[in-house]
């Protein structure tokens, strides 16, 4: 699921190109659909449900929270929920100054793209504004400037435990790796794996 619609059509242009993907788009095993992820509605229930790289790119906790209450009411009473975010150790460490990311020639056009990051410490993780300025200079020496700004959040392991409880998700394994390496300080990733909170309907502290 992606609010993007270029996104998923790029996703389907993929799709189409790898067999196997192909194959199982064709079994109805792959489905891309256009929406928010804060607001899911779906009558299905499933065993298993990823959330790679999409805290980020919301806007806060509040958002977070939102996002992952309903990917709870998605999973079956017994099903799981990954969250893979950016670790400590992948995380910008200071400021970068506008500066030349790459620059190449593309036919008669010479292309540079410049980009400036600015993060912030906050309670509940690391804040980046991140901009980029593509210069795109024609054969006849006119210049095309396309800029680009964007807000990223990487919430702290602690922060992301934190909101799994609150949106009724018990947090059964936090790793550090794709390899499920322990997190450390220099972990790459941070994922964190929840299962919905059971409820017991005779318990009068939950029912």
């Amino acid at each position: 699921m992606d609010g993007s619609p270029s996104l998923l059509a790029r996703a389907s242009a993929r799709i189409q190109r790898h067999a196997s993907l192909r194959d199982a788009r064709a079994r109805g095993r792959i489905e891309l659909a256009e929406g928010d992820v804060r607001r899911i509605r779906r009558p299905e229930r499933f065993g298993l449900a990823i959330m790679a790289g999409v805290l980020s790119h919301l806007d806060g906790p509040e958002d977070a929270l939102r996002a992952l209450s309903a990917a709870r009411r998605l999973l079956e009473p017994t099903g799981t929920l990954v969250v893979d975010v950016l670790g400590p150790g992948g995380l910008p460490t200071h400021d970068l100054p506008l500066s030349i990311d790459w620059e190449r020639d593309w036919g008669d056009r010479h292309i540079v793209r410049r980009s400036r990051l600015e993060r912030r410490e906050t309670p509940e993780g690391l804040r980046v504004a991140y901009a980029t300025l593509t210069d795109v200079v024609r054969g006849d020496g006119t210049i095309a400037r396309l800029p680009a700004s964007f807000r990223l959040w990487y919430p702290s392991a602690a922060a992301l435990v934190a909101l799994a409880a609150e949106a009724e998700l018990a947090v059964v394994a936090v790793y550090g790796s794709h390899d499920l390496d322990p997190l450390d300080h220099d972990s790459e990733r941070c994922i964190v794996v929840a299962r919905p909170v059971l409820v017991d309907p005779n318990d009068p502290d939950t029912g």
